[in-house]
């Protein structure tokens, strides 16, 4: 897994040479070796990697993937999975986002409307004022990921941990 991150929620897959089940066992492995160094669940072929709550603050990040057998290589395992901001963060940015598209939207559209008609309104204005506000928390989840790129770092190194020796190679990264 590359250490740059491009994307707010980066993807990974990795074909293993090793079947689902050996690599599960690795998982559980490292996740029972692990236990107070990183929080993790493990519910039948997906895992979830967490960072430890004293060292988790808002912008930690969550690793979820899923361990499968490669349906075109039988014997080998396909991981695949995604990088990012726990649900809770995730879905506040979604609905700053939502919420900030819809209000501008409407509003500056009463306000052109009313321009339209040779009435001045302060409502045109809505519309720069939201791209100002969508470019703050766009800004802010920026720094938020900076913030938590070295915890990426660790739970990718986690996933490298339990892989050692199994032939594990990154196949896609988005």
């Amino acid at each position: 897994m590359d250490s740059s991150i491009t994307h707010i929620r980066p993807r990974f897959k990795i074909v293993c040479q090793h079947p689902p089940e050996e690599v599960k066992a690795r998982f559980k492995q490292l996740i029972e070796a692990k236990r107070g160094l990183v929080k993790a669940k493990m519910i039948q072929d997906h895992i979830i990697l967490d960072i430890i709550d004293q060292d988790s603050h808002y912008w930690s990040p969550q690793m979820n993937f899923r361990v499968e057998e490669d349906e075109f290589n039988p014997g080998t395992t396909l991981i695949a999975g995604i990088i990012g901001p726990t649900p809770k963060v995730w879905t506040l940015f979604v609905f700053i986002y939502a919420s900030l598209a819809i209000v501008g939207f409407f509003v500056s559209s009463h306000g052109v409307s009313q321009w339209m008609l040779d009435r001045y309104s302060h409502t045109i204005w809505a519309f720069p004022i939201a791209l100002v506000l969508m470019l703050t928390a766009y800004l802010a989840g920026r720094e938020g990921e900076s913030l938590g790129a070295e915890q990426v770092e660790f739970l990718k190194d986690q996933v490298r941990e339990a892989l050692k020796g199994m032939d594990a190679k990154l196949v896609q990264r988005r």
